[in-house]
């Protein structure tokens, strides 16, 4: 299998209904993080010998991505719903060969306008359950 871009792995929201799903590309994206996460549970104890022991936890899947501030985008205005009305949302994350979808809260939506560069805005979302890799 070939090497990724970075390029080639973004982010849509549905802005449609989860019945029927319409999967619209937020526009202007610059760089993502995608975070797939397993956390610690410890069951260490004195019959360890010294050694910590933990079980598997729980997963999280967050993804942070940056943008160009584009106001009338629709992809934008769909995840900026879930700011103002509280609203989760319904993703996939791209890859070439991959596609992540689920539920998630837009946690932050940090705004940078610089006076000497582009206006760009960035979004951290966490997932709400599971995340269906296809």
């Amino acid at each position: 299998m070939p090497k990724v871009r970075g390029l080639d792995v973004y982010l849509k929201v549905n802005t449609g209904t989860v019945g029927s799903p319409v999967w619209t590309k937020v526009g202007g994206q610059r760089g993502a993080t995608i975070t797939p996460s397993l956390s610690d549970i410890d069951v260490t104890d004195k019959d360890n010998e010294g050694w910590a022991d933990n079980l598997a936890g729980l997963r999280s899947f967050d993804v942070e991505f940056d943008a160009f501030l584009i106001e009338d985008d629709a992809g934008f205005l769909e995840v900026k719903k879930g700011f103002w009305e509280r609203k989760d949302l319904h993703c996939q994350v791209i890859t070439p060969s991959k596609t992540y979808t689920g539920l998630f809260r837009l946690t932050e939506m940090p705004i940078e306008a610089p006076h000497d560069d582009a206006a760009s805005v960035s979004f951290t979302l966490k997932n709400i359950g599971p995340v269906v890799e296809s």
